[in-house]
């Protein structure tokens, strides 16, 4: 005792049913000490002025243990606790939150390397999955937000923004196959323009709807095909445009994926087709010029001449008129 207060070594009960054994400077808990709470909590290491100050273990009454550096009363510094669960946290702490450089190891294997703020990962960090799966980037209130590059377990890739622990803006997804897409994303999906080259050599450009190709675009194929114009639902859909690789020209309507509809066809050869196409046959009445200039009127059913027809030159003079049944030619 020293002017009737605690000096030195000693130990007191107090009213609340808290215990202290340890260290005491003009009455003050100060030096090394151990302080037992009612409730079964327990802190364990070095105490300033009746604070928790310095290097010291707190142990939780759920189980929870923290080994490190104290700052009046909080948790502050380096210091790793140990969850009841089996996780644990080691790194940076400011007043009893996870703050600054650390490192979460979940019980299950999966692990977060980076900053902290306000207990929430924050900032740049890294998370590794127990599957094999990683995300390297940025952070914000726990979710990843900004810049980053997610690693599937299968092999895929994705490098680009965040929002909201999704997939949101500018990225590019490489497919562990070698196919790749370069574009927009919307809530974790294709949306808005893009590129998407197939490692066959397919390539396509244009817009995207929740990860199909839809509204106006080019897909170019490796055997030389070109279309450009409507798709939905990831399929040739509405005006547009085919040019294959022999030189012929389809423009006109497109549905699912087929000529559909009104349609001009400018052959390699240059004679030229008008007419109407369904489920990517003639089907319906049509115009047949030669690049000579002459002219055939007449009608489709599923790919084969049927009906009424009429033969003209160049200048418009009716030569032959006749039928046709089922493909068979009949002369009037």
């Amino acid at each position: 005792m020293s002017a009737g207060k605690p000096q030195g070594k000693g130990s007191v009960k107090y009213q609340n049913g808290n215990t202290y054994e340890g260290e005491f400077v003009k009455g003050k808990r100060q030096g090394y000490g151990i302080y037992t709470f009612a409730d079964g909590e327990k802190y364990e290491g070095q105490w300033f002025q009746n604070q928790q100050h310095g290097r010291g273990t707190y142990y939780f009454a759920n189980n929870n243990k923290y080994v490190g550096l104290w700052f009046r009363d909080y948790q502050q510094g380096h210091g790793i606790m140990y969850y009841y669960n089996g996780d644990k946290y080691e790194g940076s702490w400011y007043q009893d939150k996870r703050q600054g450089k650390g490192t979460y190891v979940f019980s299950t294997g999966a692990y977060y390397k980076g900053q902290w703020q306000n207990d929430e990962k924050n900032g740049k960090g890294v998370f590794y999955w127990g599957d094999g799966s990683s995300y390297d980037g940025q952070w914000m209130n726990n979710v990843r937000e900004g810049k980053g590059v997610y690693k599937y377990a299968d092999g895929d890739v994705y490098s680009g923004d965040w929002k909201g622990d999704i997939q949101d803006g500018k990225g590019i997804y490489k497919f562990q196959n070698g196919d790749l897409y370069e574009g927009q994303y919307v809530q974790g999906e294709r949306t808005g323009e893009g590129i998407f080259r197939l490692a066959n050599g397919d390539k396509y450009t244009g817009t995207f709807k929740s990860g199909e190709r839809d509204g106006l675009g080019t897909m170019t194929w490796k055997n030389g095909d070109r279309y450009t114009g409507y798709w939905k639902n990831d399929q040739q859909n509405g005006k547009g445009k085919l040019t294959k690789k022999n030189g012929d020209v389809f423009e006109g309507n497109f549905k699912k994926g087929k000529v559909d509809g009104e349609v001009i066809i400018h052959y390699a050869d240059g004679s030229k087709y008008k007419g109407m196409y369904k489920n990517g046959k003639r089907n319906g009445p049509a115009i047949e010029e030669t690049k000579d200039g002459k002219r055939f009127e007449g009608s489709y059913v599923d790919d084969r001449r049927d009906g009424k027809f009429v033969e003209k030159d160049r200048n418009g003079k009716v030569i032959t008129q006749g039928r046709y049944e089922h493909g068979r030619r009949y002369v009037n």
